[in-house]
């Protein structure tokens, strides 16, 4: 099933992303004299429509983010119904999630990295603490959860503010479960009670969190395993290493926060995401304290990843206009080459046409005859006033000489350029590109059949163009898609959810 070119009042630009249970549009809002507003459209996946359960998930999210109005929460603008497709339209933003931040390699000046790590943080604990003490109409808490904080659902925009997303999965106090028996979250950023299926409060997040920031500051994954299964043993048994063990660079205070955060118990963690954003802040006070939104920015408009994510949005909207003046140029034209509109015959002029054919029949015909005997009395003049005499034609100028070998050559074999006309030079190869892919779970990955190895991949070299891309689960599991590989740059990152 394709998409349909709108959806509502949105019209479907181009496609930029497909997540578990949605495809992500780049669309636009026109109106009145001219107005025109770039959005984004999350439309729930056609072979999940006809299941209650998900149509339902769909809904919540966006029946409970428009309750949501915090800054580090991206909105809703509208949730709608087109026939059977269900999407919500939300806010463009222009930057990179947090996990690209994540891939990049540690810098010189370690503790301004941490601070920018700290910052995003800190911002993402705002926007949580908001949504958990959600209320409902009496004014009692709804006991929020998101349930789904991860790297990839922390988006940081171009401004340095950071924007909490996808509330899809997430839940209140007495909300009927959808599916029974089913473990929601993404693997390795579930807190142990959520592993294990136990009920749930906000300390599950602030969990979450804790491994988010392990992870900004360490550059390494914490519990990113090869499998589900085995991500959820390291999360309920493995021992959990300590921040500053990984890198020495971290702050023994932000350590102890982090691993505060991380306590497998509920109850000795961080009570809410506030106290954990109050003890963050403190840990970072010696060393100048967190980035504030202008240093988030700097670190994030210097990211190739913004880069290719901009070039890549700008492609789709080129494409989109692209396809516009094609459609506008194959359209059937309205008015002749001299402008005038085209008239139609009436019934009187069709009744007629056959006469004005038979007389510009017989015209042509009588000017025909007159030709054919003026022709004749002009030859008979000519033969009696000229002499008799013979004329040779003029033989045509002959062939250009053919090389003996090219005589010789059978149909379609190469033939030697004389020395006078040189062979045009070979274009330049393109330059090779660059690609950076991960996945939840772990995947490895093909490309044009040959393995890259298992994610993730930052930034391989791969020759410029367009490539079969393979990725394949260790329970078998596969996705193919074309990816190409921009001459000399790294092409749009790609991160897999299963």
């Amino acid at each position: 099933m394709t998409a349909p070119a709108r959806l509502g009042r949105y019209e479907l630009v181009g496609h930029l992303a497909t997540g578990g249970m949605a495809e992500i549009y780049l669309a636009r809002l026109a109106g009145e004299a001219g107005f025109e507003k770039t959005v984004v459209v999350k439309r729930l996946l056609p072979e999940l429509v006809a299941s209650p359960a998900f149509v339902a998930m769909f809904l919540d999210e966006g029946k409970l983010v428009a309750r949501l109005d915090h800054p580090n929460i991206c909105e809703v603008y509208e949730l709608g119904r087109e026939g059977a497709e269900y999407y919500l339209a939300m806010p463009f933003l222009d930057g990179i999630a947090s996990h690209e931040l994540i891939a990049r390699p540690r810098e010189p000046d370690r503790i301004a990295q941490l601070r920018v790590a700290a910052g995003v943080v800190v911002q993402a604990c705002a926007g949580l603490h908001h949504a958990h003490e959600l209320r409902d109409a009496d004014g009692a808490p709804v006991g929020l959860v998101h349930r789904d904080v991860s790297p990839s659902n922390l988006f940081v925009t171009s401004a340095g503010v950071v924007k909490v997303l996808d509330f899809g999965i997430a839940k209140v106090r007495g909300a009927a479960e959808t599916e029974a028996g089913t473990v929601k979250g993404k693997s390795q950023y579930m807190a142990p009670e959520q592993v294990l299926g136990d009920p749930l409060d906000r300390r599950a997040d602030v969990f979450a969190l804790g491994i988010v920031l392990y992870e900004l500051c360490t550059h390494q994954r914490l519990f990113k395993r090869p499998s589900d299964y085995l991500a959820a043993r390291a999360i309920l048994e493995e021992p959990i290493p300590r921040a500053d063990a990984v890198d020495p660079a971290v702050p023994a205070a932000l350590a102890d926060v982090i691993a505060k955060a991380l306590a497998r118990e509920p109850s000795g963690r961080y009570a809410t995401a506030r106290e954990l954003a109050d003890a963050v802040n403190a840990a970072l006070a010696p060393h100048g304290g967190v980035a504030i939104p202008a240093e988030i920015a700097a670190a994030v408009i210097s990211t190739d990843e913004l880069s290719a994510m901009r070039t890549r949005q700008a492609r789709v909207i080129d494409d989109a206009r692209l396809r516009e003046r094609t459609q506008a140029d194959a359209a059937p034209t309205k008015r002749m080459r001299s402008g005038r509109e085209p008239t139609t015959l009436s019934d009187r002029d069709r009744r007629l046409v056959p006469v004005w054919i038979a007389l510009a029949v017989l015209v042509l015909a009588a000017g025909v005859l007159l030709f054919v005997r003026a022709r004749g009395a002009d030859r008979v003049v000519a033969a009696d006033a000229a002499p008799q005499v013979a004329i040779a034609a003029t033989p045509p100028p002959p062939p250009p000489p053919v090389p003996s070998d090219a005589a010789a050559a059978p149909l379609g074999a190469e033939i030697e350029m004389p020395p006078d006309r040189p062979r045009p030079p070979k274009p330049a190869p393109k330059p090779p590109g660059q690609l950076s892919i991960d996945s939840t779970p772990f995947a490895t990955i093909f490309v044009d059949g040959v393995s890259l190895g298992v994610t993730p991949i930052v930034k391989r070299s791969l020759p410029a163009g367009r490539h079969k891309l393979r990725a394949v689960l260790k329970d078998g599991r596969s996705r193919e898609q074309s990816i190409d590989i921009p001459p000399g740059k790294l092409a749009t990152p790609i991160q897999l959810s299963w």
